[in-house]
């Protein structure tokens, strides 16, 4: 079909953007449609984030490994085929189980991607910064937003079910496109010796292991994405039920609350497009010693807003807090990744990024339990006050982690 086929950055830059165009579309009223059409409670609602990333850390390490031996391209491409199947899974059949299990499908596929796709980057884009090209992949991934919640929030006006179906049905469209132009020409393994697939994942993982012990910035960071992890899922997962439970939403015309979470989530995408072109030229006169006052500004606001979040009862005050919150989400992770990035060897970039995403559902799968119990015997505000205080160690380990970047 493709005689020649395209540059790796831009069909980076193309996943990016079609990736959260279909994501987006599916998980932008998700949680209204676990509440009003599967009627979830809270402990349910949670539940099912934990068991989506129960999911992430199982598979998370021996999908990075699988991509650091075998191919990365081939990583993301069953990652993008699990995600259409999860997604279809979900929005077909609204039952509490089949959710719960679909979370695990596309769970799974999400480990595939994760990790392989920073790598693949890195790999065939060796030698060029990779703050401008995560920054900007993570501009299109908005870009993409915009439009998936534009038309999830218009599919789900008409049926809560419509946007998960239609996106799981694209995923698959789209891992088809990936397989006829998705390049890989720099990759090679991480092991020349293979001894079968199960012992060649153990000595690769033992190696990144001692790797990893031995580079104690590298540590420091993952730890970091850690307390991330733990400070996530109650954000995630209680935001909704805060905003219907909590507080008025004004009705003007057509903005009911499903439309509502609809325009929230374009507010946020289209403030993170512009937030992260100052960035980017901000990182470009700063360079990368810049990063560390990056993530430090951005995980203190993110605790500051969090705060404001939970304890606020006025709509529009919510509203603010809250967009500040995923904002300072959106200016930390490329940059986090970026200074990750700069401390791992090639050949295990995939394995060391799938370490990150292992740690970070770790943390998602102790704070969302904690988190959901508080709010379903105390309050849901009280969940997400408590969630704030979870990424409290990273502004001490921030500093550490620049002292030992510098040794």
């Amino acid at each position: 079909m493709f005689e020649k086929k395209p540059k790796a950055y831009f069909v980076y830059l193309l996943f990016r953007f079609s990736f959260s165009l279909l994501f987006s579309m599916a998980t932008v009223l998700s949680t209204v449609y676990h509440l009003e059409v599967v009627r979830l409670n809270a402990f349910q609602l949670v539940l099912v984030g934990t068991v989506l990333e129960t999911a992430c850390f199982i598979f998370e390490v021996p999908t990075g490994v699988v991509a650091d031996l075998y191919s990365r391209r081939r990583s993301v491409l069953i990652g993008m085929f699990l995600y259409g199947i999860g997604f279809l899974m979900e929005g077909a059949l609204p039952w509490f189980a089949t959710v719960l299990l679909a979370q695990v499908v596309w769970g799974c596929g999400d480990t595939f991607i994760t990790g392989a796709l920073e790598a693949w980057i890195a790999s065939e884009e060796d030698g060029k910064p990779m703050d401008k090209i995560f920054m900007r992949g993570g501009q299109l991934g908005q870009m993409g937003s915009v439009l998936g919640v534009v038309s999830g929030t218009l599919l789900g006006n008409l049926n809560l079910q419509l946007p998960i179906i239609f996106s799981g049905v694209l995923c698959l469209v789209f891992g088809l496109v990936l397989v006829y132009i998705m390049p890989e020409t720099k990759f090679s393994p991480a092991l020349e010796e293979k001894q079968g697939t199960l012992q060649d994942i153990v000595s690769l993982f033992k190696l990144n292991l001692r790797f990893v012990k031995g580079a104690p910035v590298l540590l420091i960071l993952l730890i970091i994405t850690f307390c991330g992890g733990l400070a996530s899922e109650g954000f995630d997962r209680l935001s909704t039920a805060h905003f219907l439970g909590d507080t008025v939403m004004p009705a003007f015309g057509p903005l009911n609350s499903v439309t509502w979470f609809g325009v929230i989530s374009l507010m946020g995408s289209l403030i993170g497009i512009m937030v992260s072109e100052l960035l980017i030229t901000h990182m470009k006169k700063k360079g990368t010693v810049s990063r560390n006052g990056v993530v430090m500004f951005a995980s203190a606001g993110y605790i500051l807003c969090l705060i404001l979040f939970a304890i606020s009862r006025n709509f529009w005050f919510m509203l603010a807090v809250f967009l500040l919150a995923g904002l300072m989400r959106t200016v930390k992770e490329p940059v986090l990744a970026a200074w990750m990035n700069d401390h791992v060897e090639e050949k295990m970039r995939a394995t060391v990024f799938s370490t990150s995403g292992q740690l970070d559902s770790f943390g998602q799968i102790i704070g969302g339990p904690i988190v959901g119990l508080a709010a379903q015997q105390v309050s849901v505000p009280w969940g997400l006050f408590c969630t704030a205080f979870f990424l409290l160690p990273a502004l001490v380990l921030i500093p550490a982690a620049k002292k030992a970047g510098t040794k």
